[in-house]
């Protein structure tokens, strides 16, 4: 009887012991998959954040440019200084911007040199963007920064070479228009990437 009651007694330990051991593994396996969903929400806003900060940044550069053609048309044009001042800033957010996305495998053609490259570069396979690996959509196109600076470059030329009180010519301001077009056409390219990584980073 006394036998019995102490094997009872031992198995009762063991057996607690056992289920104690099983609920701090499965305690620990728990917090750990919490942690790591932490993780990736975290590093899914700030690539988020990132994004966003990347079409913002074009929105403003495109509609810089764009008013200030306006504004030339309307005879109301900002010096080359100031127009270059101006863009010199706007067009360093957009270099920040594009930089910072890189860190997600994103690779935002920012010159012409680095467009010829672009091809032949080696990148890291990545689990993300896989909608853009499948179907680049910059692929044969100039990228959004080149035709915003084919865009500045033009505008800074037309305001070095025009005079006080003089018109614009109209075939200058096609030109000008034209590419100002080109490159909203671009960031449209641009938007929808942006947009698709978007709803993929709030699944």
């Amino acid at each position: 009887m006394a036998d019995s009651a102490a094997l009872f007694g031992l198995i009762g330990a063991v057996g607690g012991a056992v289920l104690g051991a099983g609920a701090t593994m499965f305690s620990s396996a728990l917090q750990s998959r919490t942690a790591e969903r932490v993780r990736r929400r975290s590093r899914a806003e700030e690539e988020m954040r990132r994004l966003i900060a990347l079409r913002r940044s074009t929105r403003e550069a495109l509609k810089y440019l764009s008013d200030t053609v306006e504004n030339l048309v309307a005879g109301q044009p900002a010096t080359k200084e100031e127009f270059m001042a101006d863009w010199k800033v706007i067009r360093g957010v957009v270099t920040e911007a594009a930089d910072m996305t890189a860190m997600d495998g994103f690779d935002l053609v920012q010159s012409r040199s680095s467009e010829n490259a672009l091809p032949g570069r080696r990148r890291p396979r990545r689990e993300r963007w896989p909608r853009r690996q499948q179907r680049n959509p910059f692929q044969g196109r100039p990228g959004i920064v080149i035709s915003l600076d084919a865009a500045s470059s033009a505008i800074g030329e037309t305001l070095r070479t025009q005079g006080p009180n003089t018109a614009v010519s109209p075939d200058n301001i096609r030109l000008l228009r034209e590419l100002v077009t080109h490159a909203e056409e671009g960031r449209s390219v641009l938007l929808t990437t942006l947009l698709d990584r978007m709803e993929e980073l709030q699944d």
